[in-house]
């Protein structure tokens, strides 16, 4: 299973940090999840996943990537806000790692990315909801298929429930796109979807290593 670690490591003190990309690289995972928003304050990209406070310092994006770009970690890059995502795509395709990021978004933001154009970077979208799936696949055509679920007993419950009837590696077969679930906490959840013919996901790595 190739791990994709959350917020640079895991979600909670020290996400979005140079030390969880750093802590990443290290340990050799195939790649990297962190939130992109732009600073209300400058205007430029930052790596946030909430607001920037107005008195805390701020990443830059411009930062991250220039780390991230000695490394040979693939990069998922998520949009918290609509309207960012040719920006990003710019400053991922002139620190030259566009072509191992993926740009992706909540369905609400991701209807707004440049589709039509051009792809400098991989595009995908988080499609929570299975039956609206096929709508949205045949109307963008992302390259990347994400599925989310949290830690609440009943989301769990209801993703097993439905990839157990519908089949996840059909499903990756018939759109020819690889599927990315997360986040995952469990281990029992990775074999899981292994079992399922997944082979990536994105995983909080303090609860995977507890």
């Amino acid at each position: 299973m190739k791990l994709i670690a959350h917020r640079g490591w895991s979600q909670g003190a020290g996400e979005n940090t140079l030390a969880a990309f750093e802590r990443a690289a290290e340990s050799r995972m195939f790649g990297v999840e962190f939130d992109v928003r732009r600073d209300p304050q400058s205007g430029l990209l930052v790596v946030s996943h909430d607001p920037p406070n107005r008195d805390a310092p701020t990443l830059s994006f411009e930062a991250v990537l220039a780390f991230l770009a000695g490394t040979n970690l693939e990069l998922f890059v998520e949009m918290k806000e609509a309207g960012i995502a040719d920006a990003a795509i710019a400053q991922l395709a002139a620190a030259g790692v566009a072509e191992r990021a993926v740009v992706f978004a909540f369905t609400d933001i991701a209807r707004g990315f440049p589709w039509t154009a051009p792809r400098r970077a991989r595009l995908g979208a988080i499609l929570l909801y299975p039956w609206t799936m096929h709508g949205f696949m045949a109307a963008h055509r992302p390259d990347v298929i994400l599925l989310g679920w949290d830690e609440r007993p009943w989301t769990r419950l209801a993703f097993k429930a439905w990839w157990s009837l519908f089949s996840l590696d059909r499903l990756a077969r018939r759109y020819g796109n690889p599927i990315v679930p997360g986040i995952v906490r469990r281990m029992d959840d990775l074999a899981w979807l292994s079992r399922r013919g997944i082979g990536m996901a994105v995983a909080d790595m303090d609860f995977i290593e507890l």
